[in-house]
C-alpha cells in the first residue's frame, strides 16, 4: 500500500514538472501552426532562437545624488502651523532615512506642496528667505528624484527586464491594470513638468508600481513580441524559398486543400489573431512608455526591447501573408478569399 502511495506521489510530481515546462498558450499556438505548415509543405523550419535582449544600464550608473536640504530645528518648530514640521520629522525618522526611490519622490512632492502652501503665510525674516530658498532648491532637484525612480526602482527594472513567459491569447493578461499604472506615472510626470505640486503630491507612485508588479504584463509582452519575431525568423525563410508556382497542379490537389485549412483555421483563426492582439497591446502601450522615458538613458534599451521587435514583427507578417497572396494568384483555390 505504501509503495502504491509513493508511486502515485511521484507521478503527481512528474505531472507538475511537465506542466511547468510546457509552452504557454501563445507559444503553443504559433508552434502548432508551424508544425502543420512544415508537414503539409514538407518544410524544415527550426525552433525559434531568441537573441539576447539589450541590457539595462546598471543602477549605479543611473542613480543621481539628491541634495539633502535641512531646516534649522527651531525654524521647523515655528512652521508647525502649516504642517511642515511633520514632514521634516518623517524624513528624519529611521524609515525616512532609507526611503526607496519611489517613496523619496512622493516625499519630495508632498514637501513641495506643503512648502508652497507655507509660503502663502506671513513669516518674519530670516525664516521667510530660508523657506523661499529651500522651495527653489527643491524645485530644481525634483527632476532628479523623478529620474531616480523611473530608472532605478526595482519594480520598474523588473518590468522592463522581461520574462520567459508569453501572454495568453484572448485574455486581458493584466493589460488594463498595467496600462492604467503607466498612465498614472505619466500623469505624475506631467504634473511635475507643470510644477503643479498639489496634484503631483496626490499621486502615489507606490500604487502604480504595485499594479505593475502584480500583473507582470509588460515582461510577458516583451517576451511575446521577441518570441513571435524570432518565430517568423525561423518560419519565413523556408516558406519564402518555396516557389508558389511549384504547388499549382492542373487541378486542385489534396495538398492545397489541406494548406487552405491550415491557413484559414490555424494561421488566420489562431496565429494571426494572436499576433494582432500583441500588436494592439504594443500600439496602445508604447507611446506611454516612450513619453515616460523621453530623454532617459533607458529609452534606447526599451526601444530595442519593445518597439524594434514589434516593427520587425509586422514586416515579417506582411512577408508571410504576401507568400499566400502570391500563391492564391497563381493557384486560384481561395486561400486568401
Amino acid at each position: 500500500m505504501l509503495l502504491k502511495q509513493v508511486l502515485l506521489l511521484n507521478l503527481l510530481v512528474l505531472a507538475l514538472l511537465l506542466s511547468g515546462c510546457s509552452d504557454s498558450a501563445g507559444v503553443a499556438t504559433l508552434r502548432d501552426y508551424q508544425q502543420r505548415l512544415n508537414r503539409v509543405l514538407e518544410l524544415d523550419s527550426t525552433k525559434p532562437q531568441l537573441p539576447a535582449a539589450a541590457a539595462l544600464p546598471a543602477k549605479s550608473a543611473l542613480q543621481q545624488p539628491l541634495p539633502d536640504l535641512r531646516i534649522n530645528l527651531l525654524d521647523a518648530f515655528a512652521t508647525r502651523r502649516c504642517g511642515l514640521d511633520q514632514l521634516i520629522a518623517e524624513r528624519n525618522s529611521s524609515l525616512g532615512k532609507v526611503f526607496t526611490a519611489s517613496k523619496r519622490l512622493h516625499y519630495e512632492l508632498r514637501f513641495l506642496a506643503t512648502l508652497e502652501l507655507c509660503l502663502t503665510e506671513a513669516w518674519e525674516e530670516p525664516l521667510k528667505s530660508q523657506l523661499s530658498q529651500v522651495y527653489q532648491q527643491k524645485q530644481q532637484t525634483i527632476g532628479i528624484a523623478l529620474s531616480n525612480m523611473l530608472q532605478t526602482d526595482d519594480t520598474l527594472r523588473k518590468t522592463w527586464l522581461g520574462s520567459n513567459k508569453a501572454l495568453i491569447p484572448g485574455s486581458d493578461n493584466g493589460f488594463t491594470a498595467s496600462l492604467g499604472a503607466l498612465q498614472q506615472l505619466l500623469e505624475l510626470k506631467q504634473a511635475i513638468a507643470r510644477e503643479d505640486w498639489y496634484s503631483a503630491s496626490r499621486i502615489d507612485p507606490e500604487a502604480a508600481l504595485a499594479s505593475l508588479y502584480r500583473s507582470d504584463f509588460f515582461p510577458q509582452l516583451q517576451f511575446s513580441l521577441r518570441y513571435a519575431n524570432s518565430w517568423f525568423n525561423a518560419v519565413n525563410p523556408p516558406l519564402l524559398s518555396l516557389a508558389p508556382a511549384s504547388l499549382c497542379p492542373r487541378g486542385q490537389s489534396e495538398q492545397l486543400t489541406i494548406l487552405t485549412t491550415v491557413f484559414r483555421k490555424y494561421f488566420i483563426g489562431e496565429a494571426q489573431a494572436y499576433l494582432a492582439e500583441l500588436n494592439r497591446y504594443q500600439q496602445q502601450s508604447w507611446p506611454l512608455i516612450a513619453e515616460l522615458y523621453q530623454d532617459s538613458p533607458l529609452l534606447p534599451v526599451l526601444q530595442q526591447r519593445y518597439q524594434q521587435p514589434a516593427t520587425e514583427l509586422q514586416q515579417q507578417l506582411l512577408q508571410h501573408v504576401g507568400w499566400y497572396q502570391q500563391l492564391n494568384q497563381l493557384c486560384p483555390v481561395g486561400l486568401t478569399g
